[in-house]
């Protein structure tokens, strides 16, 4: 009984491990990082040069899988910049329609368009003046919108849609991609030029099957933020911890976030054992990176982390008793949680 103690006592990690990993790397972390956790030399390589890059204006690419960090990443990068104190905002670069783009990016005068405000719009370069802009997906951006970035970047200024007038912009770029941007230019549908226009400062975000030695780390980190928001203290029981080191989490440290909130919000005790933890988790331990299983029917990562979405999704549907409960277990908006049912099909 005292070594099974022992072992749930030690799958939590306390203050002295956090402290190791804040420390390792050689150069201490500024506080803008606090929320980048772990231990992983090329994780914490990866934070070390977003550190020094922050210290110049210099471009920065932050390259990663979906839910590795990147927007995180960037915001700490901003907020350890000179231009900590103006705004820092986020483009979509794949989520605004090319009949938008040039709108949304640079603003339009008055009556340049049907529907358009009488006042005319500023855009999200003007928004970001003397701050920080983040091309967020930049992978999957347009051709035509890629040629637009690229104008603005090399000329330091843009006109508004309907407008005549050269603005100047002083910005800071910074974007992100889950794409192999290399491959992209190979197969014509990236810009070489803009890509060593952003390129100037590349991180690498490991995923985290890459990083298995951050895994209880990352789950203390969230237990800390539930025992803040809900007033209560929770450990992982050492067969639980071993469920999730052996997982392979395609959705990366978002999927595990995930986990961590529908799994408090499930366990009737203070300990949080294999019970608590969602059913896809199980089917899924004994599949680790290499050769696919041969019932695979793809082999694409954007459908694996879908797939797990949409479990995940399903099985806290049929366990809350309510929507409003299903939505404050998933830890998402209200929004999102509508817009997932309707991907999904899940009513």
């Amino acid at each position: 009984m005292t070594g099974r103690r022992e072992q749930e006592r030690n799958a939590r990690p306390g203050k002295t491990a956090a402290k190791t990993a804040e420390g390792n790397g050689g150069e201490r972390l500024g506080a803008a990082f606090d929320e980048l956790i772990g231990a992983n030399p090329s994780f914490r390589q990866a934070l070390v040069t977003a550190q020094r890059a922050a210290r110049s204006d210099i471009a920065v690419l932050i390259i990663g899988e979906s839910g590795t960090g990147k927007e995180i990443l960037a915001r700490a990068i901003h907020q350890t910049s000179g231009r900590k104190n103006k705004p820092l905002v986020d483009v979509n670069c794949a989520a605004i329609p090319d009949s938008l783009i040039e709108s949304e990016l640079f603003g339009y005068e008055k009556g340049a368009f049907t529907g358009a405000r009488t006042e005319g719009s500023k855009g999200y370069f003007d928004e970001a003046h003397e701050g920080t802009i983040l091309l967020d997906e930049i992978g999957d951006s347009s051709l035509s919108v890629q040629s637009k970035l690229l104008r603005v970047l090399e000329s330091g200024s843009f006109k508004r849609v309907g407008g005549t007038k050269n603005i100047r912009v002083d910005v800071r770029i910074i974007s992100s991609t889950n794409q192999d941007l290399a491959e992209l230019i190979e197969q014509k549908k990236f810009r070489e030029d803009l890509f060593f226009r952003l390129n100037a400062f590349t991180i690498h975000l490991p995923p985290l099957r890459e990083r298995p030695e951050d895994i209880a780390l990352l789950v203390d980190h969230f237990l800390k933020r539930h025992e803040t928001a809900q007033k209560q203290k929770w450990r992982i029981s050492a067969d639980a911890l071993g469920v999730l080191r052996s997982y392979h989490w395609p959705g990366n440290v978002r999927e595990l976030k995930g986990v961590m909130s529908y799994a408090v919000n499930m366990t009737q005790s203070p300990v949080i054992d294999t019970g608590s933890l969602p059913n896809f988790i199980f089917s899924a331990t004994d599949r680790r990176p290499g050769p696919p299983a041969a019932s695979r029917t793809s082999y694409n990562l954007a459908e694996a982390v879908r797939d797990v979405e949409r479990r995940l999704i399903g099985e806290v549907l049929a366990a809350a008793a309510n929507k409003t409960e299903a939505i404050r277990l998933l830890g998402i908006s209200r929004r999102t949680f509508y817009l997932k049912l309707k991907e999904y099909d899940l009513g």
